[in-house]
């Protein structure tokens, strides 16, 4: 199954597909293991026992992926680790895409700090489209632990506004704002965490 689709990953990493990960209990080369990184069947009741819409999914957390199989109509569980991990990329973070559906944010991170989490963050926001060349950039200026840092960041702005947006679009992008900004949704810590962060060298430009 599909969640999201992106474009060549040598291109752009937003969404890493899901097609490509094997089924749920099997590895790679189809044997059965039960390892992390497949797909696993959601809670019983998830979905009121009725088969799963694309409005069923969420993410969880910052790594934990819940979409809906509109194939089997089952709502499954993916590791975002795993997921961006099968092209050897980092997991941004989970997140809801315009449509609704969600995913899991993959990127490629630098070996050198140039830019802060508030720096990593305005640039993302001047690309504007995540699924862009761009954004892609944007990540390759700073660590993979700066990157976790703001990912931390929209994972609380996702949570936070994620029924807003699903009832209300039109409300969505102030909501994420406003949570971003650390004004909603309980997420002025990781807000603050952000905006405190520093380059290893304070002098570099």
């Amino acid at each position: 199954m599909l969640a999201v689709t992106i474009g060549a990953l040598t291109g752009c990493d937003f969404f890493q597909e899901l097609e490509n990960l094997p089924e749920a209990g099997e590895d790679e080369s189809g044997e059965g293991d039960g390892t992390a990184g497949t797909g696993d069947t959601g809670d019983a009741g998830e979905t009121g026992g009725e088969p799963c819409d694309v409005l069923d999914e969420f993410c969880s957390d910052q790594d934990t992926l819940h979409s809906c199989d509109l194939a089997t109509g089952e709502l499954l569980t993916y590791p975002c680790a795993t997921v961006c991990g099968s092209a050897n990329l980092l997991n941004f973070t989970c997140t809801p895409t315009a449509t609704f559906q969600h995913g899991c944010w993959c990127v490629n991170p630098g070996d050198i700090k140039l830019d802060t989490c508030l720096q990593l963050d305005t640039c993302v926001n001047e690309c504007g489209d995540p699924d862009s060349t761009c954004a892609g950039q944007c990540f390759t200026r700073t660590d993979a632990q700066t990157v976790r840092l703001l990912g931390a960041l929209y994972s609380c702005a996702d949570r936070a506004c994620d029924e807003i947006c699903a009832s209300s679009p039109a409300d969505c992008g102030s909501c994420l704002i406003a949570a971003k900004a650390g004004l909603w949704g309980d997420c002025g810590v990781a807000r603050e965490v952000c905006d405190a962060d520093q380059n290893d060298e304070p002098s570099w430009p």
